[in-house]
């Protein structure tokens, strides 16, 4: 460590589209003048650098969160996420590593600086930060049952005897790894629960289980393998040691997560109070014949090219058995504010299951390609940020 630097701490942030190093904070041993220092005072490795604040002896670096090195998991490549639930379109699958790189920034001072203790020299060489920050994720505790690994969020508020709401997260096929940690920083399917300005509003525990690649979860042929058992067992267990209100537990999962959601719903019609299920499709007969008084939120892309024909089939088998099915187009790049009054639209019909299409490829952002792989994995991150479906979601109540 430089000798006049007391900590260099990696800054971590979680997004829509997963966690990224978004930032470094440099801690030194004395006040430094914020006169001249500006992002030319630093070099990044890889990134760069969009703003920097001084704060007494903080410097704070902020760092594009575009930049191709920001995110914790690698991208998949232009093939597509393939695999179950995927949308076998665009190339072989081309998943992302399975892993969480390290948490971590290279940096170097490249200009003199003035602080309290003195002119700081210009650094000889990089140096990489020593501790990192990963806001919300560290408040997941990992456990494993029988071979697979979950993270259990508990609210700050839960004191052993108040009964609260749990929420179920299963992720899709890409981040299946050994990793605990790796479905918490891929994207926002888990985090969204966890977040403070949610927990402030609706408390609830959150599990989220972690898929070995060994395991194939769910298959395009309405198949689950035995794990899914594992994942209901684990759930009663997580049921069994906390205080969780059996009347208010749900299910909600993106791609492979989606369609074990679904085999849950049709294994286990009478337990959840809802579920909202993104990005997936599922076997129209079993689920019409088991699931259609389930309360149930549908999200899927117009171009996604599984799950929009999938679902499609779904809704109908159920209305066929006497579902009651209200359907809604909805631009995806709708402000907060647009997708409140949707929801509320919505919210107004007497119906059971709520099945939503984003319009076209509005859930592909401009910097990504337009093709049936990205409309499908982009649906996860637009659909876990609609705050309205959420709280639908929270009002659902079993009887």
């Amino acid at each position: 460590m430089n000798a006049y630097v007391k900590e260099l701490i990696c800054l971590t942030g979680n997004y829509p589209d997963g966690q990224k190093i978004d930032g470094v904070k440099l801690v030194y041993t004395g006040k430094v003048d914020s006169a001249g220092v500006d992002a030319s005072t630093y070099t990044v490795n890889d990134r760069n650098i969009t703003a920097v604040t001084v704060d007494g002896d903080t410097v704070t670096l902020a760092l594009n969160i575009r930049d191709r090195k920001a995110g914790i998991i690698a991208e998949p490549g232009p093939g597509g996420p393939g695999g179950p639930g995927g949308p076998g379109r665009g190339g072989p699958p081309k998943l992302p590593t399975a892993k969480r790189e390290p948490r971590e920034v290279t940096l170097r001072q490249v200009k003199d600086i003035l602080t309290a203790d003195g002119v700081v020299p210009a650094w000889e060489s990089a140096q990489t930060t020593t501790a990192a920050v990963e806001p919300v994720i560290d408040r997941f505790r990992q456990f494993s049952y029988k071979g697979l690994g979950y993270n259990l969020f508990v609210p700050e508020c839960y004191d052993g005897t108040n009964a609260l709401p749990l929420v179920v997260f299963i992720h899709d096929a890409g981040p299946c790894g050994p990793d605990t940690k790796i479905t918490l920083s891929q994207g926002n399917g888990a985090i969204t629960w966890a977040k403070p300005e949610w927990q402030q509003e609706h408390p609830c525990f959150v599990l989220a289980p972690q898929i070995p690649r060994t395991v194939k979860l769910t298959g395009d042929n309405f198949q689950a393998s035995p794990e899914i058992y594992v994942l209901k067992e684990m759930i009663d267990l997580v049921v069994q040691q906390y205080g969780i209100d059996r009347s208010r537990i749900y299910t909600t999962g993106q791609s492979m997560g989606c369609m074990a959601s679904c085999e849950l719903n049709i294994l286990y019609p009478d337990f959840f109070a809802a579920s909202l299920l993104v990005a997936g499709q599922w076997s129209p007969e079993r689920m019409a014949e088991r699931c259609s008084g389930c309360r149930t939120w549908i999200l899927v892309s117009n171009h996604d090219a599984r799950a929009f024909p999938g679902m499609n089939a779904v809704t109908e088998a159920m209305e066929a058995a006497g579902a009651r099915v209200g359907r809604y187009w909805w631009d995806a790049k709708s402000s907060s504010s647009q997708f409140d009054e949707l929801v509320a639209k919505a919210l107004e019909d007497d119906v059971n299951i709520r099945y939503t299409v984003f319009e076209g490829s509005s859930v592909v952002p401009p910097y990504k390609p337009d093709n049936p792989a990205t409309n499908h994995m982009c649906t996860w991150p637009v659909a876990y940020e609609i705050a309205g479906i959420k709280r639908w979601l929270f009002s659902c109540v079993k009887k």
